[in-house]
This record gives C-alpha cells, structure tokens and sequence, in this order.
C-alpha cells in the first residue's frame, strides 16, 4: 500500500477550503442579483493546456477560458466563440489559483465580475515601507489599517480590491467594443478604494470614471480572508440599479 505524503494531503486540503470559503463570497456577492455562480481553485499551472485553461466543475463538465487582446479571460461556448452567458475571471498568487463564474443570463444587471487574491507578505515590513507609499494613494494609506488588525493584510485588502474591480470591467468593455467600436483606455492605477467598502472609478485621474461612466457601471466589493490570503470579489452591475453596497 502506498501512503500518500501528509504534505500533498494538507495541500490539497487548503485548496479545498479555499474553494469553500471563496464560493462563499462569491454567493454574497451575488445573492442581491439571484444567479448562481462557482469558484474553483487549485495549484497554478493546473488547468494550463495550450493557450486555454481548462477548468473542471463539480459535475464533470469543463469550462474552456481563452483570452482576449487585452489579456483578460472570457469562457468559451460549445462552438468556441464566447459565452456571453458566464462572466470568468482568474487570480494566482503564491502557488494558488483561483477561477471565478457567474451566470448572467437570469439578471441583465450583472455586467462583469472580478476576483483576485493578495498576500499581506508583499505589503509587510522593509518592503511595505518602501512601496506602499508610491503604489497607494494618500487616501488608501488611510483606509488600509481600517481593514484588518494587521496593516499588511489590510494592504493586501486594498490592493486585491483594485485588481478585482479592474477585472470586472473587462467584460463590459469588451461588450462596449464589439458594439460601438471606440476604444476606453484606462488602467488599474486609476482605481482607488475610496471607503473600506466601496470601489469607484479613480479620483487620481478621470480616465477610469469616463469609461465606467459610459459603459453605465459602478463596481462593488466583497472580501475576506481565505487560507491566509486577502481575497475580493468585484461585482460590475449596472450603475441604475438600486441595490445597497455589498460588503463583509
């Protein structure tokens, strides 16, 4: 009989419990829209075939994911172009992978969807005093220590939320592409976490709040903790719908 390392047990015992704890959020982010969505995760370089990524559901299916010229991931319907029924988004940081997927055909409000994940180690000591000032605005200096006893980890909160709202944007502006042809060009340092729970279109530089503003979306948040890891789920939506702020 082969005994299987306690290490790889262990491992593979995190990456469960990541799963569990990322789904989670992911249902609270999208509860006020009433559509079901998944997250998976596992080591990186796992779903990794060709220049697609394979990702496995609980049901045995698989879900295809190419990217687009930007870079940014789209799921792949059964005739291999793209399915506009399933937002996807995709994070990886230190061995861990993450894919997120949310049905949009049962609510024309949900527009696009990001997630990412963020270790407070890049954030900590020599490092964090180095940089933190020349990555963080004035403003996200202050709100960071808001977000967890420990100041690296609420760094890590601020800067997951900025690449997860970046993300959800991806699929709204392509939509916008596909329809009117004109380009919005802005980039993740032109969004800040003005309030612990609320990511806007920057007030750095206008270029983010044109954009989202003529795409007519706004960005919410969700975060937690996850295996040690700063974890937020970006949720675009349209920016006429009434809902509350979504937060944890």
């Amino acid at each position: 009989m082969v005994v299987e390392p306690l290490l790889c047990y262990s491992m593979r015992m995190d990456l469960l419990r990541a799963q569990n704890e990322a789904s989670e959020l992911l249902a609270e982010a999208l509860a006020p829209f009433g559509v079901s969505g998944w997250v998976r995760v596992a080591s990186v370089g796992t779903w990794n075939v060709g220049g697609e990524r394979s990702v496995p559901l609980l049901d045995g299916s698989i879900v295809r994911i190419s990217h687009d010229e930007r870079g940014a991931p789209f799921a792949l319907g059964m005739d291999g172009t793209e399915d506009y029924n399933l937002l996807v988004s995709l994070t990886d940081e230190k061995g861990v992978a993450a894919c997120a997927a949310a049905q949009t055909d049962c609510s024309p409000d949900l527009r696009g969807l990001g997630i990412d994940l963020a270790s407070p180690e890049d954030f900590a000591g020599e490092r964090g005093e180095q940089f933190n000032p020349l990555i963080f605005s004035a403003s996200e200096q202050r709100v960071a220590p808001m977000l967890a006893d420990d100041e690296a980890f609420g760094f890590a909160f601020v800067f997951s939320a900025k690449e997860a709202a970046f993300k959800a944007c991806a699929a709204p502006l392509r939509r916008w592409y596909d329809k009117y042809d004109e380009e919005l060009a802005f980039d993740l340092t032109e969004f800040e976490l003005a309030a612990p729970h609320d990511v806007r279109g920057t007030l750095r530089n206008a270029h983010a709040a044109r954009a989202m503003a003529a795409m007519g979306v706004r960005v919410r948040i969700v975060r937690r903790e996850v295996c040690g890891l700063a974890c937020t789920i970006a949720i675009a939506e349209n920016a006429k719908k009434g809902l509350g702020t979504v937060s944890k």
